[in-house]
């Protein structure tokens, strides 16, 4: 069994458990109380009570398969070939890390589901949020680009954790968005890991991108279960993290530091979304963390397009820039500022598509008047 044969199968193993643990939770949640209601919120317009427990599904798919490829690396480790063989011993270097990444995942789930059950408050969820990432960019991750110093390392890496939870939370507001969305992230984070010889990066990247896939059987349109806070707490948690692990410039194989803009370009969709939406609503005189339909799919829906195609799009343009991002690991600098521009103008697009046909100055009701059924900010 060589490597590619160890992220097949790890990917398929995710998959099916993601799958199957999402028909459980879907059983399950109605039995919890963890249903999303139509019009609990103002911006959840979806048409029956539906079970909100993706999040644990995924969660524990997600665990469940670490767990069985810890053990089977134990129990079958000498029976492989030795490209994989004589690497296992790593796992040992990295076990303290890998708890902590599996605390914050676990912590940050359990905060999901308090709030899909009872919905909190803005301030004691992103209370909870930061303290989470702060442990874990204190213990277990660390974005360093080019400082070493720890006081501004673990700011930025803070920083970029709460960013990416909450854009994929904004994000999940379409049957099978946000999911779609971690899916194609997790899958670019694995190769750009496996291309840098990160192998147990890419492990848990194609792990993340198995148990999204698997969710996303029952979650695309029309979706019969919602990952909720949870779901989207856990996969924005777990992209940050990869996208913090995976090392992108090695002065002996990139002609310029360009890679290390390779996580901001694949998650560049939902951080272009969370600065579009931030803005509008402070422009409008709004609180930025009050739910409203000014997100890309919203605005793609309000073209004209339904919304399983203004999905369909935002995952194309996700993918695009993506598949852009990762050719910077070879480029050299014409080729990447080429790259950059073409990411720019993929986004000025968008967005010159988005305000010619939609009003930012419009009131919120307004804005909601003709929107697509949604659940989520």
């Amino acid at each position: 069994m060589k490597w590619w044969h160890v992220y097949l199968a790890v990917w398929a193993a995710a998959a099916v458990l993601g799958a199957l643990l999402t028909w459980a939770c879907r059983g399950l949640a109605p039995k919890l109380g963890l249903l999303d209601r139509p019009k609990a919120n103002t911006h959840k317009l979806h048409g029956k009570a539906t079970p909100v427990l993706g999040g644990l599904a995924m969660l524990v798919a997600w665990l469940l398969t670490i767990a069985a490829g810890l053990a089977c690396s134990e129990a079958f480790g000498r029976l492989l070939v030795h490209e994989v063989a004589a690497f296992l011993p790593g796992i040992q270097t990295v076990t303290t890390q890998l708890v902590v990444i599996v605390l914050g995942a676990i912590a940050l789930v359990t905060i999901g589901v308090i709030d899909d059950r009872q919905p909190m408050g803005a301030f004691p969820k992103f209370a909870a949020q930061f303290c989470i990432a702060g442990a874990v960019a204190c213990w277990g991750v660390r974005v360093t680009f080019f400082w070493s110093q720890p006081i501004l390392t673990w700011a930025i890496t803070t920083f970029w954790i709460l960013f990416i939870v909450n854009a994929i939370n904004f994000l999940d507001n379409m049957d099978g968005l946000a999911a779609g969305i971690a899916t194609i992230a997790a899958f670019f984070f694995a190769f750009c890991a496996a291309m840098r010889g990160q192998y147990f990066v890419a492990v848990l990247a194609l792990t993340t991108c198995g148990t999204a896939c698997g969710f996303l059987m029952f979650n695309r349109p029309p979706a019969s279960i919602f990952m909720g806070d949870a779901g989207s707490h856990f996969l924005g948690y777990i992209l940050a993290v990869i996208g913090a692990l995976t090392t992108y410039y090695t002065p002996a194989e990139s002609p310029t530091p360009a890679p290390v803009l390779i996580p901001v370009l694949i998650l560049g969709i939902p951080i272009f979304d969370v600065a579009a939406v931030v803005l509008i609503r402070w422009h409008q005189g709004r609180p930025i963390y009050v739910g409203d339909h000014m997100h890309i799919s919203h605005r793609f829906v309000r073209m004209g397009l339904s919304r399983a195609q203004a999905v369909l799009l935002v995952l194309l343009l996700v993918f695009a820039a993506g598949a852009g991002a990762v050719t910077l690991l070879w480029l050299p600098f014409a080729g990447t500022v080429l790259i950059t521009l073409q990411t720019l103008a993929m986004l000025a697009i968008v967005s010159l598509l988005q305000f010619f046909h939609v009003n930012p100055d419009s009131t919120p009701e307004e804005n909601t008047k003709h929107a697509e059924p949604d659940r989520a900010s």
